[in-house]
């Protein structure tokens, strides 16, 4: 997995390549939870993901947790269909609203 963080727009856009799971998602929790503060707002660009596993759901659940704690707001972006299709059985379309495009995201956490 490879986690790059750049800004636009006072939004910090989070883009995680290639595999969020029990290898990974504890050293993407260690790099993203730090980043979160009072009103943060985040974009997760999905683009580059092509799975996620349970260990990497249990993060992004606690990213949004932390978020809301915060009075924060984060979007994912970009998902694959087959981390889309896991994200909507799990119930996580209830946590993290989903835009297919990344300038459709960003927009979304600007006015939310």
């Amino acid at each position: 997995m490879k986690l790059t963080t750049t800004t636009k727009d006072e939004i910090t856009i989070i883009r995680i390549e290639g595999q969020l799971d029990g290898n990974t998602s504890t050293d993407a929790q260690n790099q993203i939870i730090p980043m979160l503060n009072e009103n943060s707002r985040i974009v997760i660009d999905m683009g580059g993901c092509e799975y996620v596993s349970s260990s990497g759901l249990r993060v992004l659940m606690m990213i949004g947790k932390h978020l809301t704690k915060l009075g924060g707001k984060g979007v994912l972006a970009r998902l694959s269909d087959e981390v889309n299709d896991v994200m909507e059985m799990t119930g996580f379309s209830n946590i993290f609203s989903n835009y297919p495009q990344l300038d459709d995201a960003i927009a979304a956490v600007k006015t939310e």
